[in-house]
């Protein structure tokens, strides 16, 4: 094995500042198309101020949107858990009510029964003598 095989590469160092300008860099070009179509696209006459405020307005919507959907989610997944424990219960709690009497009854039946070959009153016959 030489130092060839085991070569890793450079090890890239200073890209961390990239995650902070990416959606900084996304947020101004979506805002900015926003701004455009709004322009370019409104039925009534915007000036570019107002175009502009439109656009990231509408960005800025958006993102909330997104948030609140993604809140929604976690509180909708929240909520079907607790639907799910409960409908446990109810089902467990239907099974428990349903199989009571019928186990009662399956026992009370084996408690009941007695050996075939045992006299059923054995004071009757008087102890035999040796």
């Amino acid at each position: 094995m030489t130092n060839l095989d085991t070569y890793q590469g450079e090890a890239r160092r200073g890209s961390g500042m990239m995650w902070l300008y990416m959606p900084i860099v996304l947020i101004l070009f979506l805002g900015g198309a926003l701004s455009v179509a709004a322009y370019n696209f409104s039925d009534a006459d915007l000036t570019v101020a107002e175009s502009i405020a439109a656009g990231f307005g509408g960005l800025a919507g958006i993102i909330l949107g997104l948030f609140g959907a993604a809140i929604g989610i976690v509180v909708g997944l929240f909520g079907a858990l607790i639907g799910l424990v409960a409908a446990g219960g109810a089902v467990a709690m239907t099974l428990f009510l349903v199989a009571s009497p019928v186990i009662a009854i399956i026992l009370l039946a084996l408690l009941m029964r007695r050996p075939k070959n045992v006299c059923p009153d054995p004071g009757a016959h008087p102890a035999s003598e040796i």
